[in-house]
């Protein structure tokens, strides 16, 4: 060690053995910060509890999965739902708590949902008062929980304060992208990062929009879906609603219900009305009924195993854009193939699984209430037919829809996909924080 002669040498000693007191201390002082997880906030005012909704079932997934993988995640949300069929994984008392202005806490290990309770579980309805007060619990928790990145979805006006306040605070913003109904660019003006989960989504919004989306796959918990017993004996169908072609699956049960009896149809009720759609229908051919003799009718449930267990063939003729078919892929780890609509991510998540049909193109036409001519669908019929009485060509089809299942459902490397899409921008929080900055 060379000592400094004189005045101005002994300064520099002194100063030096100071300057190394004081980085020791302040980096035992930031230790455990420094190596603490990294953190996530997940802030929408729709409930990632709400079962009707595939974007809140995925995204409820991913995020369990990031717990899973080290990550420290906070979720903030209202009860908010895309209907009140999604209601199943809540509390049945919870409605006491409305116009209360309560914040409640929901244990759904490994995550906790904080949730403001609104008057109404429909987003339309949510005040400007809710809206407010959502907004300033969501900026205390970015001030208080400090995250290295933020995760979203959804267009609306209160959505876009979600990555407005992040960005002035810097910090990162990802936006999850899982249907195909946004348009223009201004809900994604402060975001850094958009995912998707599929190829087909990430190419659909580059064509219409122009901005790039990375696609990290379909987040599927096994546990409540895959089915230990098959007894393969209905059609099934799920989530009546006229974009979800509910007007072509009539046809096909009332062509059925004439020629084969014995094929039952299995309706599970999400969001739509099948009463209602079956009256539509029925009406157009000048009968109008309130049921169809072939047809069961299920309400939402937590539990599709048993459903799937019932099921021989999924119908998803889907009308609208489909960004992946998460019913598809469940299906498919079933080993139950699937007939879809070949335009939009189905095609993608079905591979070798099923069949891909295509109709008139009225048909894709908003509202989806097209009536295809009975006997452009008399094939498809013949098909699902097939499904039922040839065995080989049967069975051949249930060994396809297992792999594909395997194949879309790798949840090692869907969420692998993930944290690499998101390590970029939380090493760059990481070290543009204070908070994280080694000292020095």
């Amino acid at each position: 060690m060379v000592v400094w002669q004189g005045t101005y040498g002994h300064w520099m000693t002194v100063y030096n053995f100071r300057k190394v007191a004081q980085k020791k201390k302040i980096m035992e002082e930031h230790q455990e910060e420094l190596q603490r997880k990294p953190r996530i906030v997940w802030a929408t005012p729709y409930c990632l509890l709400d079962t009707s909704s595939g974007a809140s079932i995925s995204a409820r997934e991913m995020l369990r999965q990031l717990v899973v993988n080290g990550y420290e995640v906070s979720v903030f949300g209202a009860t908010v739902f895309d209907s009140e069929s999604g209601l199943t994984k809540f509390p049945d008392n919870w409605k006491t708590l409305i116009g209360k202005e309560e914040i409640i806490l929901l244990n759904d290990p490994p995550l906790e949902h904080r949730l403001l309770v609104t008057v109404s579980t429909v987003r339309s309805l949510m005040t400007a008062y809710e809206a407010d007060r959502w907004y300033a619990l969501y900026v205390g928790l970015l001030d208080t929980f400090k995250p290295d990145l933020v995760l979203f979805y959804g267009g609306m006006s209160l959505d876009l304060l979600i990555s407005d306040a992040a960005r002035e605070r810097k910090i990162p913003c990802a936006a999850y992208l899982a249907n195909g109904n946004y348009s223009g660019k201004r809900w994604c003006r402060d975001v850094d990062l958009i995912i998707t989960n599929s190829q087909a989504n990430s190419d659909y919004y580059a064509r219409k929009e122009g901005f790039t989306s990375i696609p990290v796959g379909v987040f599927i918990d096994p546990a409540p879906v895959v089915s230990l017993e098959h007894t393969r004996k209905n059609i099934l169908f799920i989530n009546p609603s006229l974009e979800k072609g509910a007007v072509i699956v009539i046809q096909l049960a009332l062509l059925l219900e004439k020629t084969r009896p014995d094929i039952k149809f299995e309706v599970v009720e999400c969001r739509g009305s099948w009463q209602e759609l079956v009256r539509q229908v029925t009406k157009h051919y000048g009968e109008q009924r309130e049921a169809l003799d072939n047809v069961i009718v299920k309400p939402n449930t937590n539990d599709m195993r048993p459903v799937y267990g019932r099921a021989r063939l999924l119908l998803a003729p889907s009308l609208w854009w489909e960004s992946a078919g998460r019913v598809v892929v469940e299906a498919m780890l079933n080993g139950i193939p699937a007939i879809v609509t070949d335009r939009g991510g189905l095609p993608e998540t079905l591979g070798i699984g099923g069949i891909k049909v295509q109709f008139p193109e009225e048909c894709y036409e908003e509202p989806y209430t097209y009536f295809p001519k009975l006997a452009i669908l008399e094939p498809l019929v013949e098909k699902i037919v097939q499904f039922y009485d040839d065995d080989v060509f049967y069975n051949d089809y249930v060994a396809r829809a297992l792999h594909e299942g395997k194949r879309s459902l790798s949840m090692e490397e869907s969420t692998n996909r993930l944290m690499n899409a998101f390590r970029p921008f939380i090493q760059k929080a990481y070290m543009m924080s204070d908070r994280h900055t080694t000292p020095g």
